[in-house]
């Protein structure tokens, strides 16, 4: 019996061997961008988590309005009524409203996250299957009588579905007991058919956040580890090469340059396998590079993702800064003004630059200072928004974004963040700082 056994079990993997080997030898071989099967890339929750939107307008009802940065607590709930409503909807239908009856919506209690990235705009169809909404997301508007509302290029879109929301109107009564600072829209304030909040006050800041070079600080032990993992080799293994702002580091195709100022600048010039790659699997590719080798990951966010080319090759440039008291950071030294900067091709990091300027290890008195206002701002600098005298109805009709944010000024080896503003206008972003109102730097886009 055990021999009769034996001889069905070799007969069956016989025929195994047989029928994996025509498929190996005789399947034909594969071409163009199917070299590597495109996987069906999901994001993970920590990166989800990481792409959060900018900022949420609260909407009160009868023309009062406030914002806040405030998300991390406050998006998981509106993230899940998304997912609930259109993850695995195989087609939705749109209708578009009319614009002002979309800013009439803005007097009913409702939140609003405004999406500042573009870019995101096509990753948060990725997460959430908002693949047939035309146009870039600006915002998403959640009420209990309106539903959900999508602010795009393409004007204000609905799905013509119901989405019954509860539990809004609730937290935005409790929010009203508290002291918040009050917003106008540019529709409420100059008459421009847009939906842009600005503060009606002056902004306060925290004014005591100092950020540091880390490289500079950086015990060699720590040094010699980062090094390592980026290399692949030992310390002793390394070749380098000191020159006057800078440290190279090269082993085989792997280059490291350690600058004087904190940045670090990581090459890889060997060849990898081509595969195909999505938006997702880059975004999540870049943030497990930099998690796995440089452990300081804390507190940053996604930037913005866009498309590449290089030698004929397309891959993605996924950007990254670090983000306090709920506002993003800005380096705004010289040319480099984004913190991390990861370029992947074949889902291969190929090259990372890292700003080693993070949070000082030191006690916080919570200092508050108050900023300019922002019309005071824009009338500073006609050279960007024209003339005072042309009235600011005209001169923000351009005007798509305005956020408060931190300035990191790294000529220091150790300062205080600065206060600023962040400004879409027409297609260029300015950085202002809030406490002088002096331009500082830009043109992001």
């Amino acid at each position: 019996m055990k021999e009769r056994l034996k001889s069905v079990v070799l007969a069956a993997l016989l025929v195994l061997t047989l029928v994996l080997a025509r498929q190996i030898w005789l399947a034909p071989p594969p071409t163009g961008n199917k070299l590597i099967a495109v996987a069906d890339t999901k994001f993970t929750d920590a990166v989800i988590g990481r792409m959060m939107p900018a900022a949420m307008v609260v909407n009160f009802g009868d023309g009062a309005h406030t914002k806040t940065v405030q998300l991390k607590n406050l998006w998981p709930f509106y993230r899940n009524i998304l997912k609930q409503n259109f993850d695995g909807k195989e087609k939705v239908q749109w209708e578009k409203m009319a614009y002002k009856d979309y800013l009439k919506c803005h007097d009913k209690p409702s939140v609003v996250f405004e999406v500042a990235k573009g870019t995101y705009s096509d990753l948060f169809k990725d997460v959430y299957n908002l693949h047939d909404l035309k146009g870039e997301i600006a915002a998403i508007y959640f009420s209990e009588s309106e539903g959900v509302i999508f602010e795009t290029e393409e004007g204000a879109m609905k799905p013509d579905f119901a989405v019954n929301l509860s539990d809004i109107n609730k937290y935005i009564r409790s929010l009203e007991r508290e002291d918040n600072p009050s917003y106008s829209s540019l529709w409420e304030r100059y008459g421009i058919q847009r939906a842009v909040y600005i503060s009606d006050e002056k902004p306060v800041f925290e004014s005591d956040v100092v950020y540091e070079n880390d490289l500079t600080n950086m015990k060699s032990a720590y040094k010699n580890d980062l090094l390592r993992r980026l290399l692949k080799a030992g310390i002793d293994d390394l070749h380098e090469i000191g020159e006057e702002d800078s440290t190279l580091y090269v082993w085989g195709q792997r280059t490291v340059r350690l600058y004087n100022n904190g940045l670090l600048d990581y090459k890889d010039q060997t060849e990898a396998a081509k595969e195909v790659m999505d938006p997702a699997g880059a975004v999540e590719r870049a943030f497990e590079f930099v998690a796995k080798n440089t452990g300081t990951i804390d507190d940053v966010y996604l930037e913005k993702l866009e498309p590449i080319t290089a030698n004929g090759g397309r891959g993605y440039r996924v950007v990254m800064n670090h983000s306090e008291k709920g506002l993003p950071v800005f380096p705004v030294k010289g040319e480099k003004i984004d913190a991390i900067v990861v370029e992947l091709f074949n889902n291969q990091v190929k090259r990372m630059t890292y700003l080693y300027r993070n949070k000082a290890e030191e006690e916080s008195a919570n200092t508050l200072v108050e900023g300019m206002a922002f019309a005071d701002v824009v009338a500073m600098h006609p050279e960007i928004f024209g003339a005072k005298e042309d009235g600011y109805d005209q001169l923000l009709k351009p005007l798509r974004r305005v956020s408060l944010c931190y300035l990191d000024d790294g000529r220091e080896e150790k300062k205080a963040l600065v206060p600023g503003y962040y400004v879409l206008y027409g297609e260029r972003v300015y950085l202002f700082d809030a406490l002088s109102g002096a331009y500082v730097g830009g043109d992001r886009s």
